[in-house]
């Protein structure tokens, strides 16, 4: 299981969209993943905030690496967000993504992104299964 975590910890930081917006991997326990970004310049918006595309990319990230830790490879099928609060600055954002519902096909996920213990988004995604693996494989 440890190889595995390794194996999926590797993928989702080798992923150059996330380097690209320098999002981290933070921790993964099987249905589950917490990823992190410090907003920087180029994440800011036209109005100094934190832009849309960066909280749905760290949703659809964290919600995407919760699939994978559960042996299964996915691929985005739906990914609906609700903007809440403004990032900002400097300031630490947090996406904690889950797998409420795993079929064969298709696996279900929600994802909160907090800055401390304020909600900025909310986001659900749905997954279509290309690649089921043994987590000892």
């Amino acid at each position: 299981m440890l190889q595995e975590k390794q194996r999926i910890m590797d993928f989702a930081n080798n992923n150059p969209f996330a380097r690209m917006l320098n999002i981290e991997i933070k921790e993964m326990e099987p249905g589950a993943a917490v990823i992190e970004v410090k907003v920087r310049p180029m994440h800011l918006n036209p109005h100094g905030t934190l832009h849309g595309g960066v909280l749905s990319s760290m949703a659809d990230i964290a919600m995407g690496v919760a699939v994978r830790t559960l042996g299964k490879i996915g691929v985005t099928v739906t990914l609906n967000t609700n903007f809440i609060n403004p990032g900002n600055l400097g300031e630490r954002i947090v996406a904690r993504g889950k797998v409420t519902h795993q079929g064969n096909t298709l696996v279900a996920t929600e994802c909160i992104i907090t800055r401390d213990s304020q909600v900025l988004a909310q986001s659900t995604g749905v997954f279509f299964v290309i690649h089921n693996r043994h987590l000892e494989d």
